[in-house]
């Protein structure tokens, strides 16, 4: 587990409380948003795992549960910086959002009308959102010694729910950008 990967998704806390408490699935229960660090496969909300690498379809008595927001660390880049042993660096947070449609009897917690489930591009925009708020994006303090990020910015955004028929998923890359004193 990377610090940079844990620090993304404890930033969507309240990502996962907001769609609980405005949105309901076809039960009357709340929409769940389970964060998964893709890194270990480790679920923050239980205690299960689950593996990204798996197609959907496969997938689809867990995506029964809720909605999924996977992170993973896809790229660290370096280039020294100055005279002395500093470093320039930029870590990439790669996310992958996955659904399942509640139509069609099937169970999942994704609903375009946002009646039985939440709206699968609402989840994405609140996830952005979060990331992307002015007192996360500037000069985020992830404790990692001896670094210090001076922002956060997205670097892609990859919709791709269209390429399924009951399924929905999104992934965007986010950049951490900022220095690291060596000794």
């Amino acid at each position: 587990m990377t610090t940079e990967v844990n620090w993304v998704l404890e930033q969507l806390d309240s990502v996962v409380d907001d769609l609980a408490a405005n949105y309901t699935n076809r039960n009357g229960n709340p929409v769940a948003l389970k964060r998964v660090n893709r890194d270990d496969s480790s679920v923050y909300e239980g205690s299960e795992s689950l593996d990204f690498n798996e197609p959907m379809h496969k997938r689809k008595d867990d995506l029964k549960s809720g909605i999924f927001v996977g992170a993973t660390l896809a790229d660290r880049a370096e280039d020294p910086v100055g005279t002395k042993y500093n470093l320039k660096i930029e870590t990439v947070v790669s996310l992958t959002v996955e659904g399942m449609t509640s139509h069609g009897g099937l169970h999942g917690h994704v609903d375009p009308d946002g009646e039985n489930g939440v709206p699968f591009i609402e989840a994405v925009r609140q996830i952005r959102r979060t990331l992307l708020a002015s007192d996360t994006r500037a000069y985020p303090d992830l404790g990692v010694p001896n670094t210090s990020y001076h922002d956060l910015i997205p670097t892609s955004n990859d919709p791709q729910s269209a390429e399924y028929r009951d399924f929905y998923r999104w992934q965007g890359d986010f950049a951490l950008r900022g220095y690291e004193s060596l000794p």
